[in-house]
């Protein structure tokens, strides 16, 4: 969820502050006011491009500011990886846990531009890779990513639920079972020089390691060592003095420790708190006869032994050649050394048994086939199953004559060990299936990829239909799993009108009942489904023109409405027109305030 956004000198909008809530968020304003400018400004928080060009004029810097709710947890991971922390937000009247992401950018004329992502210096290629945490926008072509083919597949398998997800996950483990058998093999069957040449490297690092006998943490105690010999003499002094002011000299701690014993338990009689301190004083004194006795212990075994000395350099310098070689500290170089030990003995063992190792990759690719004719057949019927539910769903949408199919196909790759039909096809863990979704916009056209065929509105409405498809399928829990990312919608309702725009309305709102969407739109009847209502404004100051986004009031609103339906003039035929559309809205289940 996007929870604020905050622009500062951005084409023509010098600088705006909005607070966007759940559900349903709309964005209207004239021709020409600046909508695509807030998509723009989204855009750039998810690392798009940037260009001194956007800048204001007059202004040297632009800025853009979001706080975001992120949706999963995969986030934290990518913040982990970069060596950024996270911040768990503390507001009353959040729930427990819950997390804010800050991300930031600043475009300075200069050509400098600055990524921060809760205030500490990140990439845009970060932005980039937490962008589907955050938001998915909807529109221009280039942003939408619809047309790619691995998001295509990902459509087709949410339909699967929980059901093919396991499939998907069998599938996943079966081939990752086949690749690393066939990594054995072909290191064992390929070039024998160089098979020969790795056993010998593998051989020698296992005698070099294994002749040091290292210990997990020997480096450390072995400089511990050498350095309480190289101060022997400081040391000797500190534990000889401090001994004798515990013990033997006059005055010693022992000794007045004593002393004041004796002088409390004169008193006892009187003082009721005498024994206490008596019996107190005692314990400090058997402690430091105790800590006087450990000293001298270790005090005779403080003898100078030059050769040890010898000995523990020697053996340090040997540690630390070895970590400069392989890079790790000494338990580093154990663990090494039992990975080492552990691969010469699948290779030599491969070795031993090649017709064995071949039998278990051909096993691994047979399982693996299996579970993946498994998945292409259920993708059969996922794909009948989404075409028939978008058909549903675009015949409100403007797009009643239009038909999706879904089209499975197979990637030949000569000299793949997976054939299909006699065909060697490319394969991997998401299986062997290349999914393309097929669109044909009117009647008697043929099917076209996406790609190839559809508009940039059109594009927006497939995907809009998609999420509800998505949503309303018994995959709802794997689809929605955890929080979604803000949608944003950059006027999808292009090239409707009437009753199909309200159908659209309808549609987002009900979209917008499990996570926040964003849409900018130049219709009435889409607008008043909004649960909240922002509109784009210009004006004119000083001879420069300025963009201004804010959220409406409940008049506001109606009178923005009313604007929407008749244009400059807005009459009381208008505002009436209005009002229904609103009252209309709300009896459909959204929180809309008509004045």
């Amino acid at each position: 969820m996007l929870k604020e956004l905050h622009v500062r000198n951005l084409a023509v909008l010098a600088g705006a502050s909005v607070e966007l809530g759940p559900g349903l968020n709309t964005l209207t304003g004239e021709t020409g006011a600046g909508k695509s400018i807030v998509v723009d400004s989204l855009a750039l928080l998810a690392g798009a491009r940037a260009s001194s060009d956007l800048i204001r004029t007059g202004a040297e810097t632009l800025t853009v500011s979001g706080v975001f709710s992120p949706a999963g947890e995969g986030w934290r991971d990518l913040l982990e990886s970069a060596g950024l922390e996270s911040e768990e937000a503390a507001e009353e009247g959040e729930s427990s846990g819950a997390a804010e992401l800050l991300v930031r950018r600043q475009i300075s004329r200069g050509g400098r531009n600055r990524v921060y992502v809760n205030d500490q210096p990140a990439t845009a290629g970060l932005l980039q890779e937490l962008a589907p945490f955050l938001l998915h926008i909807h529109g221009q072509r280039e942003e939408l990513g619809l047309v790619q083919p691995d998001l295509q597949r990902r459509w087709l398998d949410r339909v699967g639920g929980e059901a093919g997800a396991k499939l998907r996950r069998r599938v996943a483990d079966r081939y990752q079972a086949y690749r690393t058998l066939a990594a054995r093999l072909e290191s064992l069957t390929g070039d024998q020089r160089l098979r020969q040449e790795r056993l010998d490297l593998l051989r020698f690092q296992a005698s070099e390691l294994g002749s040091a006998e290292i210990r997990p943490g020997e480096d450390d105690e072995l400089r511990t060592e050498r350095d309480q010999m190289r101060h022997r003499e400081a040391i000797v002094e500190a534990l000889a003095g401090a001994k004798k002011d515990l013990l033997e000299d006059d005055g010693a701690a022992t000794d007045r420790l004593a002393r004041s014993r004796r002088r409390l338990e004169a008193v006892v009689e009187w003082e009721g708190e005498a024994q206490a301190w008596v019996e107190e004083l005692e314990e400090l004194r058997i402690r430091a006869e105790e800590l006087a006795a450990t000293l001298r212990r270790r005090l005779d075994g403080l003898q100078s032994d030059p050769q040890r000395l010898d000995e523990v350099e020697a053996r340090l310098g040997l540690l630390a050649r070895l970590a400069r070689k392989y890079g790790l500290d000494a338990a580093g170089l154990v663990e090494r050394l039992a990975e080492i030990q552990s691969e010469l003995t699948q290779l030599e063992s491969d070795a031993d048994d090649l017709e064995g190792l071949k039998a278990n990759v051909e096993t691994a690719l047979d399982a693996y086939r299996k579970a993946a004719d498994e998945l292409s057949t259920r993708r059969k019927a996922w794909g009948r199953t989404l075409a028939g539910a978008m058909a549903a769903e675009l015949q409100d949408l403007g797009l009643a004559q239009a038909r999706l199919e879904v089209s499975l196909e197979c990637r030949r790759r000569e000299g793949s060990p997976l054939e299909i039909a006699g065909v060697p096809v490319d394969f991997s863990a998401h299986g062997y299936d290349q999914v393309v979704l097929l669109f044909a916009p009117n009647p008697g056209e043929e099917p076209q990829p996406l790609a190839k065929i559809a508009s940039g509105g059109e594009l927006s409405r497939l995907s809009l239909a998609l999420q509800l498809v998505a949503s309303g399928t018994a995959s709802k829990a794997v689809a929605t799993a955890g929080a979604e990312p803000t949608l944003v919608f950059d006027e999808v309702d292009t090239g409707i009108g009437g009753a199909e725009a309200s159908a659209l309305g309808r549609k987002l709102q009900r979209l917008a009942g499990d996570r926040q969407i964003l849409c900018v739109t130049h219709l009435a009847q889409v607008a008043s489904f909004g649960d909240q209502h922002f509109q784009v404004g210009k004006r004119v100051e000083k001879g420069r023109t300025l963009t201004e986004v804010r959220r409406l009031a409940a008049q506001e609103r109606l009178e923005e409405t009313a604007r929407m339906l008749a244009g400059d003039r807005v009459t009381e035929t208008s505002r009436s027109h209005a009002r229904e559309l609103l009252e209309g809205a709300r009896r459909e289940g959204a929180a809309v305030p008509v004045s």
